[in-house]
């Protein structure tokens, strides 16, 4: 064979290599949780369909640590381009470099200025768009069982006016009802971990005080410092001082046995709690899927209300906090617009709605009101409208340090007895040694005779 030969042929050859390769077929990766597959799997398929591209999917199994599979897979290199993420840890994402910006494709997405404001902010940080939020929770929902409190003569529905009220309601289930495991069940301590904090005390800490300078969070955001001492937090852990360890409406115990969020939906299912403070999904949740009563069933023995604010001068009458699961894009990803073209398709208004509404589950948008499958879900229209108020945990870095350490304060006011100023002044220093003096300040009460 000639050289000229040999050179045509290799360049012919080199010609069919590029047409092979410019006519693959593309490919984008997802990484989701079992729970969420009634979302995803129709999505998947719309996607294919319309873009002709093929989804790689893992589907995450129901129980697994979805932070630690993600965590393990980008350390693997192995992590997704569309992947979920717990709105709390959105800053630990940026700060890793796992996650990428989103604000160009949502500034040119009609859909988004549909989200509530604090939905938007969830999947935000440092004014930084990067994850998109799948469903609502509106925590601080009082969830009570409507047979004891008729056993125990209080009236329905019940709507008490100040966390005062709820203790003394409580305790007249626990002179009632005396096969009540927990009159009043709210989640506290380590083995709850976060739980105990974005389903428990930051709900008081909001209900605490007025929200004029962050008074009532864990941060203040005008100085950028955590919060280590204020009426608020205090406040809050008196609270739950009073709960189990001076009115003892609740065993310690159940806040340690192996599963805590089993064992929660276990005991309010069944009757067992008079009260418990939880979140808006618990509605469908409380029962597994095979043996959940209808709603109109549910709706006869299990209530709810809003959890009140502490009834000090100047505090909020509702308050609540949300959370929920985001969806995000890898930082990394080899063709972000084709995923992005996935994310709209997921995050569709029909199907979202019609999701949430068979899950009962709340949405993060307004429009979702619109879909006939949502608006007749009773439930959801009516708990739907403290979205409007609610607010949301510190997307910052340092976040689960401080809550933590909030944990811990928790369990010294519920099983030691510290009292709540001692309690707070051991946090304060466990700040002050995790992030310096500089980072951490205290609020005082005002000199105004207000309170």
């Amino acid at each position: 064979m000639s050289k000229k030969i040999l050179v045509f042929s290799i360049a012919m050859l080199l010609v069919g290599v590029l047409a092979v390769t410019g006519s693959a077929q593309q490919v984008i990766s997802i990484e989701y949780g079992e729970l969420w597959k009634d979302l995803f799997e129709p999505a998947v398929e719309e996607f294919e369909k319309i873009t002709g591209a093929k989804v790689d999917k893992v589907v995450v199994p129901y129980g697994m640590d979805m932070w630690e599979k993600i965590t393990l897979d980008f350390a693997d290199g192995i992590a997704p381009d569309v992947l979920m993420v717990d709105a709390f840890r959105i800053a630990d994402c940026v700060e890793a470099g796992y996650i990428r910006k989103l604000d160009g494709y949502v500034k040119e997405w009609p859909d988004w200025g549909q989200y509530y404001p604090a939905f938007q902010a969830m999947g935000s940080y440092e004014g930084y768009i990067y994850g998109i939020t799948l469903e609502a929770s509106a925590n601080a929902v009082l969830w009570y069982w409507k047979p004891n409190f008729e056993k125990a003569g209080i009236p329905i529905p019940w709507e008490p006016k100040d966390w005062g009220e709820v203790l003394e309601t409580a305790e007249r289930i626990k002179e009632s009802c005396p096969d009540v495991e927990c009159p009043l069940y709210i989640p506290m301590g380590t083995k709850w971990r976060e739980g105990a904090i974005f389903g428990g005390i930051y709900s008081e800490i909001l209900g605490a005080d007025t929200s004029e300078g962050d008074r009532n969070r864990l941060r203040d955001y005008t100085t950028g410092k955590w919060i280590g001492s204020s009426p608020a937090i205090e406040r809050a852990l008196n609270f739950y001082r009073e709960v189990f360890f001076v009115r003892k409406l609740c065993q310690t115990e159940l806040m340690y046995t192996t599963d805590v969020w089993k064992e929660w939906r276990r005991l309010m299912r069944t009757g067992k709690i008079g009260i418990g403070q939880g979140g808006a999904w618990e509605w469908a949740e409380f029962w597994p899927e095979a043996i959940r009563p209808s709603e109109e069933q549910r709706a006869d023995f299990l209530g709810w209300t809003p959890l009140p604010g502490s009834g000090d001068s100047g505090t909020p009458p509702i308050q609540t906090i949300s959370g929920g699961w985001t969806v995000a894009m890898k930082k990394e990803a080899k063709n972000p617009d084709l995923a992005w073209e996935f994310l709209k398709i997921l995050n569709s208004k029909e199907r979202l709605a019609r999701w949430l509404a068979a899950a009962g589950k709340l949405s993060t948008r307004k429009d979702s009101a619109e879909v006939p499958e949502y608006e007749k879900n009773k439930f959801l229209m009516e708990i739907g409208k403290l979205l409007p108020y609610t607010t949301y945990r510190d997307a910052v870095t340092g976040y689960t340090t401080v809550s933590h350490y909030l944990q811990l304060a928790m369990e010294k006011v519920a099983i030691n007895g510290f009292s709540a100023a001692e309690a707070m002044e051991w946090y304060n220093d466990r700040l002050i040694n995790e992030f310096g003096q500089d980072q951490v300040e205290i609020i005082e009460l005002p000199d105004c005779g207000c309170y």
